[in-house]
């Protein structure tokens, strides 16, 4: 009866928060959405692409680069071809309802992965609390949508996988995992390598990770340096690591050759802005304190995080570099996985739930941080679901350009300000004014129509509505 008893409590447990989580993140996301707080990068042209995708199109880059080319060359993502039959169902809001799904799955597997290291039945659901709490967790529902989130929440199954010796669903998952994003099968690679340390003395697992290992490293040559290009693209987001050399292997040359340097940039402002101070710091620091100080106990994983931290610091974008947006999240289950691992070895598991419930109130405590006062910059608006500005559209009247939406036909072509473009597209054409090289359509839906006017050839439309902010725009029928 004692064993019922506390599986009906675990049960409770789990079942209260995935209930808390999918409530938060809800209205962390979709009440962004729904108050135009998401934007033309990166939701609007991912929601674009799966109506393109939906209807047996390939799309472009032309919302949002000055130069002709598909968008797989920008990033090689395959989710949004799988994803886009359910834009019948879920509108604009499918990629946003995927995200929330994706990462209350991903708890779930920290949930069921933990389980397997220990009989303390505490421990799951703290490391599922502290998994949803996370710094990364968090700041990337606050900022659109971005597939790198969807398949970072595959690794804590793809570790269960093959701790449960399910080499099917492993191989399965390491095949998802690798068609999210073109750098996603380079962080695959390092996991796999991590993970032979933990199974060395298994010789079946240990074929299936060399098999895995070979794989993504192929993928990600192939990928990045033949079908990238070969599309017209550099490869996704190379232009940020261009600095360091002229392809791939120039870079990995340049830094492995000079390891002062390496070292520099890692922990340094390279931008040259006053801006860039202090962003890489917090980052560390954050990291630590959300479950980085356990990884170091487990070095192993802390290999995973090589390509990862890589992919932040050697980059020229110093938005990259501190805690906020999508660019923290791959981290947080590498993580979360192995403090709780190094947790569960302890052998008095008193000193265990102490370490965890420590490691849950820093999380929390550390998140709060990065959604109050940052040395990044955040939007507070957009994270803060506890004040009343989170609920608000303060740049003009959102029931009015709910209305003013409601006037644009379906097939007809649309240019808008950036918040409204995600919410307009699910047509063939649809143009950001501020980011796309043409601003002919048949309508226009703009913030403060006076700031573009010397942008638009506003003769050849006619004011349809406005309430002196918001104005939409017809074009004029020769």
């Amino acid at each position: 009866m004692a064993v019922l008893a506390t599986k009906k409590k675990q049960d409770t447990a789990f079942l209260a928060i995935v209930v808390v989580a999918t409530i938060g993140y809800s209205l962390l996301s979709l009440v962004n959405h729904s108050l135009f707080k998401t934007y033309t990068l990166d939701l609007g042209i991912y929601t674009n692409a799966l109506f393109d995708y939906a209807h047996f199109r390939l799309p472009d880059c032309s919302m949002f680069k000055s130069r002709d080319m598909l968008l797989l060359c920008d990033h090689f993502d395959l989710y949004l071809v799988l994803l886009s039959p359910l834009v019948y169902v879920f509108g604009s809001w499918t990629l946003l309802v995927v995200q929330i799904a994706a990462m209350i799955f991903g708890g779930i597997g920290i949930y069921k992965l933990v389980g397997l290291y220990t009989d303390d039945h505490l421990l799951p659901p703290l490391a599922m609390i502290v998994f949803y709490f996370s710094f990364g967790i968090i700041q990337a529902l606050a900022f659109d949508y971005h597939s790198n989130v969807v398949a970072a929440m595959l690794l804590p199954w793809l570790f269960w996988g093959l701790k449960q010796r399910r080499f099917v669903l492993a191989s399965v998952l390491v095949m998802l995992f690798v068609i999210g994003k073109e750098n996603m099968s380079l962080l695959l690679f390092f996991v796999v390598i991590g993970l032979m340390w933990d199974y060395r003395r298994d010789k079946t697992t240990m074929w299936y990770l060399s098999a895995y290992a070979l794989f993504s490293l192929l993928y990600f040559v192939l990928v990045n340096m033949v079908v990238m290009p070969k599309l017209g693209g550099l490869g996704g987001g190379f232009y940020r690591y261009a600095y360091l050399g002229d392809n791939y292997a120039d870079i990995a040359l340049n830094l492995i050759s000079h390891p002062g340097e390496t070292l520099r940039i890692l922990f340094s402002n390279t931008s040259g802005n006053p801006a860039g101070d202090g962003l890489k710091e917090e980052f560390y620091q954050c990291a630590l304190l959300s479950g980085m100080l356990f990884t170091l106990m487990k070095p192993n994983y802390l290999l995973m995080l090589v390509p990862l931290i890589g992919q932040k610091m050697f980059s020229s974008d110093r938005a990259m570099w501190g805690i906020a947006m999508q660019y923290s999240v791959e981290f947080v289950p590498i993580l979360v996985v192995s403090s709780f691992i190094v947790i569960a070895k302890l052998e008095n598991g008193h000193w265990g739930r102490l370490l965890a419930l420590a490691l849950l109130i820093s999380t929390i405590a550390t998140t709060f941080y990065t959604v109050g006062v940052p040395k990044s910059y955040v939007r507070l608006d957009h994270l803060c679901i506890y004040q009343g500005r989170h609920y608000e559209q303060s740049g003009f009247d959102a029931d009015f350009a709910r209305k003013l939406m409601k006037q644009i036909p379906d097939d007809a072509s649309v240019c808008a300000s950036s918040v409204f473009v995600p919410h307009l597209a699910l047509r063939e054409k649809i143009y950001d004014v501020k980011l796309s090289k043409t601003k002919e359509a048949d309508y226009l839906m703009l913030v403060d129509s006076q700031a573009w006017k010397n942008v638009i050839d506003f003769e050849d439309y006619e004011p349809l509505l406005t309430d002196g902010t918001l104005t939409l725009w017809k074009r004029v029928q020769p």
